[in-house]
């Protein structure tokens, strides 16, 4: 009887239409899931690591269709009412429980199965160029370990709420539930496919890493320090935390499944009649019958036919316990995530509570899909599900009507929604004592993260009209929301292709949402016209569609459509059509829109043509004279300039090769005495035949005009940003190039490799300089204020404009950028340079610390380096676009959320605007006054030197120990982040590996202060500085390198290579074995454990013999942070030569912690076990 039973729960299941569309569905989605970026090129796509992550990303894909079948098939007894049949058969609870459970689970684990078949499949077919050697233990691993658990956590879960409940919206909220309780682990265990998480520094707890219930928190907090080899090759093992993650939540879906089988009632539900009062008989008097006339039209019998219907919509929405549930639980899910995104940022930084970083946070609320698609399933067949559609339809209500109250009933579940949202929002503020509330900026919500709501509501209500099956409808409205929200991720890019979707909107406190907001307004218009047309398709199969089909009812609809049904038609045929080419002209047109496949092929295209012209010698840019205007509203601007070019090379030169940058809308260029010999208009590029050759040492003059127009249908570039206030460019970079251009070239080694393009090789060093002088006159709105580098010469309006004409006060690279925003000014005379920090009013929290940063610094690499070159140093506010700041010759532009929005009033914290600033004036030294060869190492030479002087200046104002927290949070994001690279280069050796030249940078050079003495690496950089500025040779790494030999021993000399030249890291550890009190003495034995590990290419790590000096402290305080002001009591560069070294002190005072390299510079990837308490 089991098999027969068994037999038949599969094939109804299987005969399912929701079955075979969810089988398709998920085959395709595991095709296609091979195309996401899993941490690096060089990270095979069949690789085990990989395949573990695939595999439990697509196991919580199996939440939507199991919500589906639980309420199409486990509840089909309460559904059909056949359960009064069912109990009265020979069915036991063993094989009732039995059979329905072991056949909801099979056609769950079966769609994964499906998925990762897709994914073997489509590695071949999609990604064989990025794969290595086949393994199925790859995938059957992942299967057993995250499929086998996920898929029986939610089976078990929706299981029991539909056997409890045998109700269909308590199993929408056990999906929410779990929905909920995956985004609050994955928020709590840090994990990285949560925003912001990355970000993070230290490792999560156990009990953070245990609450997830997929268990991703822990697959990503073990792998997070995971080689590219280990990715390729190590199977993740079923051990440590993600064991007690596995048992854990494999108990608990067993515990679930024991009790509901003892709870759960295996008969018929019994109604209970509610009991009524008697009533006494009273006698009543006839009434004569009259005739009621019955008018079922006119506009006063719709308006009560919809508000009558509306209510019924309306009180079946709020009126259900689960929808209050489900708010609930968002509600609680969404503070959880404000609490964590909104307030903190990168390295622990504490935000401001303001409304608009609130708000960034609250637009995009993919959540609020799913519940959409729910209750459009629920509202669209509520008449069906009780079985009085026949009676519903026979009434002379039009069909508009109905549609229209369902649809106004969605309209006021997005409210609720965004109502939420808001909620939450102001009561994160509050719970923070924050009480500038700006409800206008809140409300704007309700257009702008609203508005696509409703439009989706629509076409929902359109799938599920054209459906006719509740459960059909409900899976393609997941598919249709699945291909709106990935849609990128396959290949479609317009916008004009991705249903309600816009550009990504941004808040700024400067900019408000600025350029977006043009944009979205069309692309709202665009939309809403084809929803008018889908929602009149509603309305043409909302009586007759389940009945006739679809087709017979679009005619029946188009034969009975009157002239209002023809008057909306049109309106919603030229809205679309009208919006449509006004967004088409102003993004393909005027933007010269790309997709990314073009943008490569594009890329591709200009490296194959010209990059064998590359050393063909061209003059030099000595000089710029430019008038540029700006026009903020407008989002466009003009120049109007000249360039100096002369003959720097040993032979004349007969024709010049000028570009244009592919961003500028148009341009032209006139070179007197040369005639246009080929245009390239396909890449913009131009030669121009000389009529005389340019002899060495000879300048001639190249002017051009070039209009760019950056509006908000243009994708948008931070670092080319034209807006109503707060403009940022970076003009340098799109002003006409002479020569090749490599900032051109296609980046992405995958499709490098695809296109039989060589790996991309830095140039061979150029050690001369190349400077050129600036003269630009700039002009912007009248209200507005602009920063470049150079020196104000002059200031003035006219006809409501205003003008700034500034000159650089010595040649500098060609290498700057302006802004134009509404500043408030903060200045300051500082021995006898000119400070002025340029911020939006009303926000100047952080003033005075970064006023203090640019004093600090240029004392500091004044005094140590070379004297400030320049007589005026700026800061200049932004837009948060870009990332935390940007320096150029006496100017810095810097963002404004990081800098100015940032709360540092916790004294026990680092002040990051403080560190940004001296790290940011640094640069004056390190990229401006000693411009480095462009090459291999050119990033260690201008960034690594920035972290090291921001390093000793902050260890100068906050001590080591407090410094500690900065190398902590460079040592972990270090670690985290070379994992993503098959080769990590040295330091020598970098060129765009940021993690290298930042946090292994800083590292590095702190601790080759900490082994050869500050005074003495101090002296090395500024024999560095005076022997390379300006006009001799630029420095190159084995400059520096030889520069700190001159300071350092043998064993110092060693130290140096190791840091700069090798890559190695280390697994430090102390262990406490006893203490005891002798006397007045503590005698204290503890063991150090050091692994040290050297890696070479793309090979494994080889272990290396222990020869290092590291420091060894013991403090009398318990803690980790050591927030208090803390002098250890025992402080000794101790040298080691073994792995496992013990160690016995005598102390004169009571130890409380012993640390092995206590300010953490040492690269450890597990700093954890680098501190021990001692015992008392």
């Amino acid at each position: 009887m089991m098999r027969s039973l068994l037999r038949f729960e599969l094939s109804y299941h299987f005969r399912q239409v929701t079955f075979l569309i969810a089988a398709f569905l998920f085959f395709m989605m595991g095709m296609l899931a091979v195309q996401m970026n899993f941490g690096g090129t060089d990270i095979y796509k069949n690789s085990p690591y990989v395949a573990a992550v695939m595999t439990s990303l697509l196991s919580l894909n199996t939440l939507f269709p199991a919500i589906i079948f639980a309420g199409n098939v486990l509840i089909r007894d309460s559904s059909y009412k056949t359960e009064p049949l069912l109990f009265t058969t020979a069915i036991t609870r063993p094989y009732y429980f039995f059979v329905r459970f072991a056949g909801f689970f099979t056609a769950v684990f079966l769609l994964l199965l499906l998925m990762v078949t897709g994914v073997m499949i489509g590695t071949v077919v999609f990604a064989a160029h990025q794969s290595g050697p086949f393994h199925l233990y790859y995938y059957i691993h992942p299967l057993v370990v995250f499929g086998l658990p996920n898929v029986l956590f939610v089976n078990s879960l929706l299981f029991s709420i539909s056997l409890l409940t045998r109700n269909v919206k308590a199993i929408y909220v056990g999906g929410v539930l779990i929905y909920v309780l995956y985004l609050a682990g994955s928020v709590w265990g840090q994990s990285p496919l949560i925003a912001g998480s990355a970000a993070k520094t230290g490792l999560p707890s156990l009990s953070a890493l245990l609450v997830d219930p997929f268990g991703l928190s822990t697959f990503f907090g073990v792998t997070r320090l995971w080689n590219t080899l280990q990715k390729n090759q190590q199977v993740f093992a079923l051990s440590g935390g993600f064991l007690f993650n596995r048992l854990l939540w494999t108990g608990i879906s067993c515990s679930l499944l024991l009790l509901t089988y003892k709870t759960f009632p295996f008969r018929q539900q019994q109604m209970q009649a509610k009991r009524l009062p008697v009533r006494q008989a009273t006698p009543t008097s006839l009434l004569p019958y009259h005739p009621v006339d019955v008018h079922p039209y006119g506009n006063g019998y719709y308006r009560r036919a919809i508000l009558s219907q509306f209510k019924l919509e309306v009180s079946a929405l709020l009126k259900h316990i689960p929808f209050g549930v489900m708010l609930l639980l968002w509600a609680v899910l969404l503070w959880i995530t404000l609490k964590d995104s909104a307030t903190m940022g990168f390295y622990g930084m504490r935000f401001y509570p303001f409304t608009g970083i609130i708000v960034a946070q609250l637009l995009d609320i993919k959540f609020a899909l799913l519940l959409i698609i729910f209750y459009v399933a629920e509202i669209s067949g509520r008449e069906r599900s009780a079985n009085i559609q026949g009676l519903l339809y026979s009434t002379p209500v039009p069909d508009m009507i109905m549609w229209g109250a369902k649809c106004g009933a969605l309209a006021l579940l997005v409210f609720l929604l965004i109502t939420v949202n808001i909620g939450t929002g102001i009561g994160l503020q509050l719970s923070n004592n924050y009480r500038q509330l700006e409800l206008p900026l809140y409300g704007s919500l309700y257009y702008y993260s609203g508005l696509p709501l409703f439009l989706f509501a629509i076409l929902a209500l359109f799938i599920q009209t054209l459906a006719g099956s509740k459960y059909s409808g409900l899976l393609l409205n997941v598919m249709a929301a699945g291909l709106i929200v990935f849609s990128k991720r396959i290949g479609i890019t317009h916008y004009l292709l991705r249903y309600a979707s816009v550009p990504k909107l941004e808040h700024s406190y400067m900019n408000g949402f600025g350029h977006y907001a043009t944009a979205f307004n069309w692309y709202m218009l665009y939309w809403g016209g084809l929803a008018l047309l889908l929602a009149l398709g509603s309305i043409a199969l909302w009586n007759g569609g389940g009945r006739r089909g679809p087709l017979a009812s679009f005619q029946s609809a188009w034969r009975q459509r009157g002239r209002v049904g023809n008057m909306l038609l049109l309106a919603g045929l030229l809205t679309w059509v009208t919006a449509g080419a006004y967004v088409y002209y102003q993004t393909n047109l005027i933007g010269k829109y790309q997709s990314p496949s073009d943008q490569e092929a594009w890329q591709v295209g200009y490296e194959r043509a010209y990059a064998p012209l590359a050393r063909i010698s061209q003059p030099d840019i000595t000089a710029l004279k430019a008038k540029i205007d700006l026009y903020p509203s407008e989002r466009r601007y003009t120049v109007k300039g000249s360039y100096q070019l002369k003959n720097n090379t040993d032979s004349a030169i007969r024709r010049i090769w000028v570009g244009i940058e592919p961003s500028v809308t148009k341009a032209q260029l006139w070179l007197p005495g040369a005639t246009l010999q080929q245009a390239d208009k396909l890449y913009e590029q131009y030669w121009y035949l000389l009529k005389t050759p340019l002899l060495p040492g000879q300048e001639l003059s190249l002017q051009f005009q070039m209009d760019v127009v950056r509006n908000g249908f243009v994708a948008f570039n931070n670092e080319h940003s034209l807006v109503a206030n707060g403009s940022y460019v970076e003009l340098a970079k799109y002003l006409p190039f002479i020569g090749y251009n490599g900032r051109l070239q296609c980046e992405d080694a995958i499709v490098r490799k695809a296109a039989g393009l060589a790996e991309q090789v830095t140039d061979d060093y150029d050690t001369t300089y190349h400077l050129v002088d600036i003269d630009a006159t700039v002009s912007t709105a009248g209200d507005q204020y602009v920063c470049m580098p150079g020196v104000l010469k002059r200031s003035w309006q006219q006809a409501g404009r205003r003008y700034f004409h500034y000159q650089t006060e010595a040649p500098i690279n060609f290498a700057f950028a302006l802004s134009s925003a509404r500043y408030a000014i903060k200045r300051e005379q500082y021995k006898g340079v000119s400070l002025s920090i340029f911020y939006q009013e009303g926000y100047a929290h952080n003033l005075e610390s970064m006023m203090q940063g640019m004093k600090d610094a240029l004392d500091y690499c004044s005094e140590q380096f070379m004297p400030y070159p320049f007589t005026t140093l700026s800061i200049a506010e932004i837009p948060q676009y870009r990332g935390t700041a940007t320096a150029y010759p006496g100017m810095i532009f810097s963002a404004e959320q990081n800098n100015f929005l940032s709360d540092f009033r916790d004294s026990n914290k680092l002040d990051y605007a403080y560190a940004t600033v001296l790290h940011e004036v640094s640069h004056q030294w390190w990229a401006h006054t000693l411009v480095p060869a462009g090459g291999p190492g050119y990033k260690m030479l201008t960034e690594s030197l920035a972290k090291y002087t921001e390093a000793v200046v902050m260890e100068r104002k906050v001590g080591p120990l407090r410094l500690r927290q900065y190398m902590q949070a460079d040592n972990s994001l270090y670690m985290m982040t070379r994992g993503s690279y098959a080769h990590e280069p040295a330091l020598v050796n970098t060129i765009d590996e940021s993690f290298v030249c930042y946090q292994k940078g800083a590292m590095a050079f702190y601790a080759i202060k900490e082994s050869i003495g500050e005074k003495q690496v101090n002296a090395a950089l500024r024999q560095l500085v005076y022997a390379h500025v300006y006009p001799f040779k630029r420095a190159i790494p084995e400059d520096l390198v030889q520069a700190l030999y001159q300071y350092a021993d043998t064993t110092q000399r060693r130290l140096i290579d190791e840091q700069l030249r090798q890559v190695i890291v280390y697994d430090l550890a102390v262990k406490v074995l006893s203490c005891e009190r002798v006397g007045s003495k503590y005698h204290l034995q503890v063991r150090v454990d050091i692994q040290k590990n050297r890696q070479l290419d793309a090979q494994p790590e080889q272990p290396l013999a222990i020869n290092d000096i590291i420091p060894l402290a013991i403090f009398d305080q318990e803690s980790e942070v050591w927030i208090r002001p803390a002098v250890p009591i025992y402080l000794e560069r101790t040298y080691f030569h073994q792995a496992s070294t013990m160690l016995t002190l005598v102390l004169d005072r009571a130890p409380a912690m012993v640390a092995i390299d206590p300010y953490a510079y040492i690269p450890d990837g597990n700093q954890q076990d680098n501190i021990a308490i001692v015992p008392r």
